[in-house]
């Protein structure tokens, strides 16, 4: 376990310094300059924040893990707030600062720089989303998780720590997080210099059908016919299936009181090829040579979606997410026709589906609408990125007249895509922008870290 220590609110200021004149000296007294006051001090001085330093896991930074005060409700004055989590890695105050907007939790533990950063040299704070626990107000009014009250924090944390980073800002987010990081421009454009948002999708209503045609033109016919088999067989072979989520249940004390077994089953069934192009890509497609076991049928199906991310903790955990796209982000449409025959639960796979009992929902078709309105007409240094096989990429944002912009896609990448994965000249467009925005140039790894991250394809 990693060590660690908080450092106490005695060292909110530097010691006063007596100052000793040398004896019979006709030299006039001076006074020395004030100690520089140390980032720690200057971060756990900002009234509502709490401020723990960590071992750092990246050279040259150090490493704090903080809690910001905010409001629930950022329009009523005097409301109940909730403590934020947010994750600092400090370099200099006066090198740029990268906003990292999670869209999710945030991991202490799993410390590494994200591209902008790394590629910059600058500093780099994570944000977790609001209701995201354990940044949730107490009691939780749902109706307050809205992108436009998440863009109010990122807003909030700007404004206290923009006078201690004094070098230029970059937002930046990958998947919900990118998107996390448009909305916040969208009400407050001027908090950044710029906005790098990786495999962004902007989905229409909560079962968006371009997805549809887009999973549908991935991959060849045999490796297509595969995914459509193995969904199949899932189903034909229910029983052995649901035997071995109880195994797995047992062993990893998992539950499924709140979806249950069965619908866990067929929701990881229906998102198997989803989730197969987001992730993976066809060199791992199944071998329809060899007549599969019902191991093998499991095993394919535990590696692809697992049906413990419908568990009673995944789905609590993420139950912020899927509220968010039954009330304003949208949701994938996903193809069940070859598979309705064998289907229990028809239509199971919408954003309602994974809320706890009680929520209700209410989807406002103008958030999106809204979103797509600001790019077009007022959106400035914009630069998305893509991955030419991401499902996610049928939703890709439109840019229309957005100044200053760019979107671009990676070829043979998914959802992992990143500026280093970019073909030239696309990629040295992206890095122009960035030194545009941020007066420093861009530096790349080596091509032996720029290959690993590419075979790895661990998503920012």
């Amino acid at each position: 376990m990693m060590s660690r220590f908080t450092r106490g609110a005695s060292r909110l200021a530097a010691p006063l310094a007596l100052v000793l004149l040398p004896a019979c000296s006709d030299e006039p007294a001076t006074t020395p300059p004030p100690a520089e006051i140390d980032i720690f001090d200057r971060l756990q001085a900002i009234p509502g924040m709490v401020v723990t330093e960590e071992n750092s896991g990246v050279e040259g930074y150090r490493y704090f893990v903080m809690e910001y005060e905010q409001p629930a409700d950022h329009g009523a004055e005097g409301g109940p707030v909730f403590q934020q989590r947010l994750l600092l890695h400090h370099r200099d105050e006066a090198a740029p600062f990268v906003l990292g907007t999670s869209g999710y939790n945030v991991n202490p533990t799993r410390q590494r720089l994200r591209e902008p950063a790394s590629f910059l040299q600058a500093n780099q704070l994570f944000v977790e989303q609001r209701f995201f626990t354990p940044s949730r107000p107490e009691p939780a009014d749902w109706s307050l998780l809205t992108i436009e009250q998440a863009a109010a924090d990122h807003h909030r944390i700007v404004d206290v720590l923009k006078p201690i980073y004094t070098g230029k800002w970059i937002s930046s987010g990958a998947s919900k997080g990118g998107m996390t990081s448009v909305y916040h421009r969208r009400f407050f454009p001027d908090d950044v210099d710029g906005t790098v948002a990786y495999v962004a999708p902007h989905s229409f209503g909560t079962q968006d059908a371009r997805y549809l045609d887009f999973v549908a033109s991935l991959g060849s016919s045999t490796c297509k016919d595969a995914l459509r088999y193995f969904q199949r067989e899932v189903l034909l072979r229910r029983t052995a299936m649901l035997e071995r989520i109880d195994a797995q249940a047992t062993m990893d004390g998992l539950t499924y009181e709140l979806l249950g077994r069965e619908k866990a089953l067929e929701v990881a069934t229906l998102q198997l090829v989803f989730t197969f192009w987001q992730y993976y890509d066809e060199s791992i497609c199944p071998d329809m040579t060899v007549a599969p076991t019902d191991d093998d049928v499991w095993t394919f199906l535990d590696e692809i979606v697992s049906p413990s991310l419908f568990s009673d903790e995944e789905f609590l955990t993420y139950e912020p997410y899927y509220w968010q796209a039954a009330t304003e982000l949208g949701y994938p449409a996903v193809e069940e026709s070859h598979i309705a025959d064998l289907l229990q639960f028809p239509g199971i796979d919408v954003p309602e589906t994974y809320l706890t009992p009680g929520k209700t929902p209410v989807f406002d078709a103008t958030v999106m609408q809204d979103i797509s309105t600001w790019i077009s007409a007022e959106g400035e240094r914009l630069l998305f990125v893509y991955g030419e096989t991401d499902p996610y990429t049928a939703a890709a944002f439109e840019l229309g007249n957005a100044k200053d912009s760019y979107l671009f896609l990676a070829p043979g990448l998914n959802h992992s895509a990143s500026i280093v994965d970019l073909s030239e000249p696309d990629r040295t467009k992206a890095l122009d922008a960035l030194e545009a925005w941020t007066g420093v140039t861009p530096v790349l790894p080596p091509e032996t870290a720029i290959r690993e991250r590419r075979t790895r394809r661990d998503p920012d």
